[in-house]
């Protein structure tokens, strides 16, 4: 089913290469997928052309979607889950260049 929302054409332009990673670290923090299902979708990905390296950056990305930041600003308070999230990004590029740099999977 993902092919009739992500073209190929569209899944190899942009979640190709470094760039790719960060595109990647962005797409994952709003969309929201549950529990193992994020597997299966960075495997259908992968078959449309994701490089190795953007899937782990969305892999990585997946803590911080919105529905998980609305919930956990009640409980912790806005500042902290403004810094999770943007630690959580930060760490989502950082894993899925130095994935793409020791690997060769850009």
């Amino acid at each position: 089913y993902v092919q009739a929302f992500f073209p190929a054409e569209i899944v190899e332009a942009y979640l190709t290469g470094p760039a790719g990673v960060v595109y990647s670290a962005i797409l994952a923090g709003p969309l929201y997928t549950p529990t193992l299902i994020e597997v299966a979708l960075g495997k259908a990905l992968v078959n449309l052309g994701m490089a190795p390296a953007a899937t782990i950056a969305w892999l990585m990305g997946q803590p911080y979607d919105i529905p998980n930041i609305l919930s956990t600003s009640r409980i912790v308070g806005w500042k902290i889950v403004i810094t999770y999230g943007f630690l959580a990004f930060l760490a989502a590029i950082f894993s899925g260049l130095l994935y793409g740099i020791l690997t060769g999977g850009f």
